[in-house]
């Protein structure tokens, strides 16, 4: 594979400082109208890294990164290494004034509070009180309990929907890097019928998506799963662990495709292969989520809120003998693998133009199982197909 044109020796498809600049006014004019000094965030996730990689283009370290975003001025972050509360900054940490590097593993007792310590010294040094908490399912307890002891006064308050509503909303710039991370799913799930023949297992597909996704350089795989059955009744999909079925002739595969294109921003691709002619059953239940993922995607305009959406594929489901919507009908994708809003009951977010969303309806009925999964664009129409793959069963021949 060629050498790609970088930025630098080492790192691909670098976001400019101007758009890296652009987020940075975005969350600070968010958090000046909610009257917050500062948000803090904390993550330790490839797959749920959005505020790290969204604020400073830079990937969060397993061991757990924390920004504080103050809501004026630069951002400091903690992460993990050799101890060092004054680390050098790299020019590439763009936005960032200040590193502080700590010692820690989550894994280790005797690190608990390391993190926390740092970021209250830094909260009581620019006494910070009002702060903004970027998903609180992500931080861990010690650093949540210790700022609420170690900051005299302070308030907590949640701000996940207000910077969920900023980088939901995609740039241009951002739009590029969803082009490249399209085109990727349709080449990974174009080499598929290739792939797929008798007497393979389930993890070698598996492995072969996942050697040819880094080939591409695709930045990360947060969920490439292959299932089959027999008799075309449809699948379900599994990753790695439990992809361990042999496939025969007659059997139908389903393969699930959810990687991060070049330059971070994820995708989602579920289609199914039938070794012969599939179950009319089956046929007829994929049929059936192709036309609710499609009226979902219609009735997606701005302003209509994930739990509406919701609505729309329980009534469909209802009246075709499916289970009503019992986890996500689909979400938002960017940085974060599954990002708000979400379509679900909970979900009181509003679709706004220019979202990305995965609407990947999952049927199932008298013992067979379907799903068709795309990419989407919303506008003021309504979500917009990005996928580049036919909306159709593959049948193969041997």
């Amino acid at each position: 594979m060629p050498e790609l044109n970088l930025s630098g020796p080492r790192y691909k498809y670098p976001v400019s400082t101007a758009e890296l600049d652009r987020r940075l006014v975005a969350v600070q004019a968010e958090l000046k109208k909610a009257d917050l000094d500062c948000c803090i965030a904390q993550t330790q996730s490839t797959i749920f890294d959005s505020v790290v990689r969204y604020m400073t283009d830079q990937v969060g370290h397993p061991y757990g990164v924390t920004m504080l975003i103050p809501a004026e001025g630069k951002m400091t972050m903690i992460s993990h290494g050799s101890d060092d509360p004054n680390a050098p900054v790299s020019p590439a940490l763009r936005n960032v004034e200040k590193l502080i590097v700590r010692p820690y593993c989550q894994t280790f007792g005797c690190t608990d509070g390391l993190t926390a310590e740092s970021l209250v010294a830094e909260l009581n040094t620019h006494n910070y009180k009002r702060i903004g908490v970027v998903f609180k399912q992500l931080m861990s307890a010690d650093t949540l309990d210790l700022v609420r002891e170690g900051v005299s006064g302070c308030e907590i308050v949640d701000f996940s929907k207000q910077f969920s509503y900023i980088k939901a909303v995609k740039s241009a710039e951002e739009w590029d890097l969803v082009d490249r991370c399209i085109l990727a799913h349709k080449q990974l799930m174009d080499m598929v019928p290739a792939l797929i023949r008798p007497g393979r297992m389930e993890y070698e597909i598996l492995a072969d998506i996942e050697h040819a996704s880094r080939y591409i350089a695709c930045d990360w795989i947060g969920n490439i799963a292959v299932g089959s059955a027999p008799d075309g009744a449809g699948s379900g999909f599994f990753q790695n662990f439990k992809a361990n079925r042999r496939i025969e002739m007659g059997d139908s595969v389903t393969v699930m495709i959810e990687v991060s294109g070049p330059g971070g921003i994820y995708g989602e691709l579920a289609r199914s292969f039938c070794l012969g002619r599939p179950d009319p059953e089956f046929v007829k239940l994929f049929e059936d989520a192709r036309e609710v993922q499609h009226l979902v995607a219609d009735a997606c305009k701005p302003g209509v809120t994930g739990r509406e959406l919701n609505e729309v594929y329980d009534k469909f489901a209802s009246a075709h003998g499916i289970a009503p919507n019992g986890r996500f009908v689909g979400h938002g994708q960017g940085y974060d693998m599954m990002e708000a809003p979400v379509i679900s009951p909970f979900e009181d977010m509003e679709m706004r133009e220019d979202m990305l969303l995965a609407i990947h309806p999952e049927l199932v009925r008298n013992g067979h199982f379907a799903i068709c999964c795309d990419n989407f664009r919303v506008t003021k129409d309504g979500a917009k197909l990005l996928s580049l793959t036919d909306q159709e069963i593959t049948m193969l021949k041997f």
